[in-house]
């Protein structure tokens, strides 16, 4: 065994192709500035379809909202025109009502019942002359 720090033999470097030669010593190029410019991604199909698909969902749900918010102002105007109905006939039967009260016998019985106007047998006239209907006379 040879002490350390004898020679060693070394070996021959293996022989490079000529190709291989010109592309180590050739001396290094900057690129173009064409070749610098970023290359467009190309998207996957997968990632494509999964993108296409989150928005057909966003789409399907802004449908459903609009017309879960459609049914719902339906229903409000259906209750807003059941209002008016009930109000409409409870005013038409009010109206009949005072028509009916307006009469002169309705108004003396309501007068007579409620009020307990007490009704003179006898009924006294007091007529004015038309020159003195606005003056007042003096006691």
């Amino acid at each position: 065994m040879p002490a350390a720090g004898a020679s060693a033999r070394s070996l021959p470097a293996p022989a490079r192709r000529e190709t291989e030669r010109r592309l180590v010593d050739a001396p290094q190029r900057r690129p173009a500035a064409a070749a610098l410019a970023p290359r467009p991604r190309r998207h996957s199909l997968p990632a494509r379809l999964l993108v296409f698909g989150m928005l057909l969902a966003v789409l399907a749900v802004g449908r459903v909202a609009l017309s879960f918010a459609v049914v719902q102002k339906n229903l409000q105007t259906d209750a807003v025109a059941r209002q008016f109905r009930a109000l409409d006939a409870q005013n038409q039967q009010l109206t009949e009502t005072a028509a009916g009260l307006s009469s002169a016998l309705a108004v003396r019985d309501v007068a007579v019942k409620k009020y307990h106007l007490i009704v003179s047998p006898s009924a006294q006239f007091i007529t004015v002359p038309a020159g003195r209907a606005g003056t007042r006379t003096r006691r």
